[in-house]
Formats: structure tokens, C-alpha cells, sequence
């Protein structure tokens, strides 16, 4: 009897022990160094003033509205395909199922109130593997066709 409580308190022991370092670890670590951190770095969009500009590859391509399917528009992504599927771009397949592409039609399909009427910009801006800060993220937006590219 006195076996069965002493292991029941060395379970106890361990969970609570377990439940400390859980605690230690998402409140008093820095972010960067628990592995919260590490999710969370490698979900967040990269903060483009701490890299590199030799790490940041940019990209844009027309986008062209083919059909509005309710409050989602179906867009001709034309040369998207050079874009996802460059070796420098390891995250190229996450954008394209994100982006709901069709390769072989090429489309991708966003939501319509993202889009500027029939012809719009997408714009890809990805970082390097090499590079010591936000390896490998990447951010895509829309913007106008008519905006005046500054880089």
C-alpha cells in the first residue's frame, strides 16, 4: 500500500515539476529562445528592416480577374509557377496552396475585396535561407496595377 502512494507522489512530483518548466518557459524565456518562440518566429511575417536586402528576393506579377465566384475572384496568375517553384523560394508550395493556385490553368483564387478591379499586382517578397534573420518567410500582397514600383 505504502509502494502504491509513494509512486503516486513521485507521479505528482513529475507533473508539477513538468508544469514549472512549462511555465518557466513561456513566460520567463525570451521568446527567441523557447520553443514558443520558435513557432511563433516561424509563423509571423518577417520583419522586413531586420534583414539583409542581399537575403530579400522581390517578385510581382499581373494578376487579372477571370471571374468573381461570390466574395472570392478567380485570377489568371500568369508566370506564378517561376516564382513558387524557384529554389531560392522554400516555401513556394505553402504559398501556392494558400493562394489556392492552379498550375495547370494558372490561377490563384483571393478574396475579391483584396484585388483592385480587373488587373492587379501581386507582390512576393520572400527571404533567404542564408540569411541569420527571419530564414525562409515570406509575405504577399496585393496592390494596384497603377502603383508606381519604387524598388
Amino acid at each position: 500500500m505504502q509502494e502504491k502512494v509513494s509512486k503516486n507522489i513521485k507521479k505528482f512530483g513529475l507533473v508539477v515539476a513538468g508544469a514549472i518548466l512549462v511555465i518557466y518557459a513561456v513566460f520567463f524565456l525570451p521568446v527567441s529562445e523557447s520553443y514558443l518562440g520558435v513557432l511563433i518566429e516561424s509563423t509571423s511575417e518577417p520583419n522586413w528592416d531586420e534583414v539583409l536586402p542581399r537575403n530579400i528576393v522581390k517578385n510581382s506579377i499581373p494578376i487579372t480577374l477571370i471571374q468573381m465566384n461570390g466574395q472570392n475572384c478567380l485570377l489568371d496568375a500568369s508566370n506564378l509557377d517561376k516564382i513558387i517553384t524557384h529554389t531560392y523560394f522554400k516555401r513556394g508550395e505553402e504559398l501556392a496552396s494558400h493562394l489556392k493556385y492552379e498550375s495547370e490553368d494558372q490561377t490563384i483564387e483571393v478574396p475579391c475585396d483584396k484585388t483592385f478591379g480587373e488587373k492587379s499586382r501581386l507582390e512576393i517578397w520572400y527571404v533567404t535561407e542564408e540569411s541569420p534573420k527571419h530564414s525562409m518567410k515570406y509575405q504577399y500582397f496585393i496592390t494596384s496595377w497603377n502603383d508606381t514600383k519604387t524598388d
